[in-house]
């Protein structure tokens, strides 16, 4: 069963309110829209995420329809810890976090809409799949997944591998080591380096403007470097403005 479909049998169980239902597929709808028309417009799909990342690492994944998600680092926590309407799940070595079930009620089978706040422990990573979502990361050590429509804000983060379909990006990051990716296809992305970082950039924005400021050549001028360059950090904008910066 689709989520259209989820949402349409839990209106007419009753279970939902018509305006509850409309607002999922408002926010289904506007994710789905946001996919459709950058791959119309770009004319191409990207590739999976890049296979790297930190070694030990345990997730918290997330998936929303639509709402809100912020999260950062608390380094006093040995589990992490959510603050909000919401389930949490062991997988594994790894947790899912979902929207608090209260039967099959709005927040039931298709939940996933909402206002979420979490505190990572160090050690772990986040994880994202939304539709419709605008999502705060600071200081996590590793943000991976995709963002069909909306913002991405970045304070000091440790790790990136991320699509965003449609939406800005802004932030900041400090990167040391291992292989990063951002991907944008509709909107702009403003970054900065934090100090201590040591990356090797390879920007590219196929329709808009680049601008790079504080990194080094490289020898053959295809990418950028800060420091000693142990770390890469791929950054690709296919429609809309690209701003790098390091201090």
């Amino acid at each position: 069963m689709s989520e259209t479909e989820r949402i349409q049998a839990l209106l007419q169980a009753g279970k939902i309110t018509q305006q509850e239902a409309d607002i999922l597929l408002a926010a289904l709808e506007e994710g789905d829209t946001a996919t459709q028309q950058a791959q119309a417009t770009l004319g191409e799909q990207y590739a999976a995420p890049a296979s790297w990342q930190p070694e030990g690492l345990r997730w918290v994944r997330v998936k929303l329809t639509a709402g809100q998600l912020e999260a950062r680092l608390d380094e006093s926590l040995q589990m992490p810890v959510v603050e909000g309407p919401a389930e949490v799940r062991s997988v594994g070595a790894d947790l899912e976090v979902w929207p608090e079930t209260a039967g099959e009620g709005f927040f039931g089978l298709l939940g996933r809409v909402g206002s979420l706040e979490l505190r990572l422990p160090p050690g772990w990573g986040l994880e994202i799949d939304g539709k419709a979502a605008q999502v705060e990361a600071e200081g996590v050590a590793f943000l991976k997944g995709r963002v069909a429509a909306g913002n991405v804000e970045l304070q000091a983060v440790e790790g990136l591998d991320l699509e965003v379909t449609a939406g800005n990006i802004d932030g900041s990051l400090l990167l040391r080591e291992g292989q990063h990716r951002l991907r944008a296809s509709m909107g702009n992305v403003e970054l900065e380096m934090l100090p201590g970082s040591s990356v090797c950039l390879s920007p590219s924005v196929s329709l808009g403007n680049q601008e790079i400021r504080g990194f080094d050549r490289t020898a053959n001028g295809a990418a950028r470097r800060l420091g000693e360059g142990r770390a890469s950090l791929e950054v690709s904008v296919r429609m809309g403005n690209l701003e790098v910066k390091a201090r």
